[in-house]
């Protein structure tokens, strides 16, 4: 992967780096980090629960139980079910090995740099100096596999980070850091 950068000019005058393709790990690093390997289970464990329960609302919209039948005429019963879960089954299966092989997250000296997404590729950059507040986030099938989520808030809405699939260790961890890091002096007033 290349990492070249370009300077470009801020408008207080000072270069900053541009980066052209994905930027440089922070110093020091082997370069952005991965969600921990036990994420995928605990994908597969929630795809498993999402396909019973929607194979299970699509049987009874497709066998006419408890609702009128909602499948097209000429379908036999069943069959609607049935790709549904395969479907989704699929989706649960594969999904959660190209998330993992996606997603990657840094903390760099300025900033918390974020990549996601299957279909469409996300890279988001939140500098410290806008962080609201940290925390993590824990539901039950998360706990039995020890994983937490980061969250990160500022001040903006809608522009909140995610880092699943962590160690729960290591998630307090990253949001006790993240939570003392002392503003940076330039920012603008």
């Amino acid at each position: 992967m290349d990492f070249s950068k370009t300077p470009a000019e801020r408008p207080d005058g000072t270069e900053a780096e541009v980066f052209e393709a994905e930027p440089a790990p922070p110093p020091g690093a082997a370069g952005p980090r991965r969600l921990d390997p036990r994420v995928r289970s605990y994908w597969w464990v929630r795809g498993a629960i999402y396909t019973v329960v929607l194979g299970a609302a699509a049987l009874m919209a497709d066998m006419g139980w408890f609702v009128p039948r909602l499948v097209p005429g000429g379908w036999p019963e069943g069959v609607f079910g049935a790709v549904v879960v395969v479907v989704v089954l699929t989706l649960s299966v594969v999904g959660p090995l190209i998330a993992y092989e996606r997603w990657r997250f840094a903390l760099r000296e300025e900033d918390l740099w974020i990549r996601r997404g299957i279909l469409i590729r996300s890279v988001s950059v939140i500098p410290y100096r806008r962080l609201q507040f940290v925390d993590t986030e824990q539901g039950p099938i998360a706990r039995i596999f020890g994983l937490a989520e980061l969250v990160v808030h500022t001040a903006a809405p809608g522009t909140s980070g995610r880092v699943p699939g962590l160690d729960a260790d290591e998630a307090e961890a990253l949001r006790e850091r993240l939570a003392h890091l002392e503003p940076s002096l330039d920012e603008p007033t």
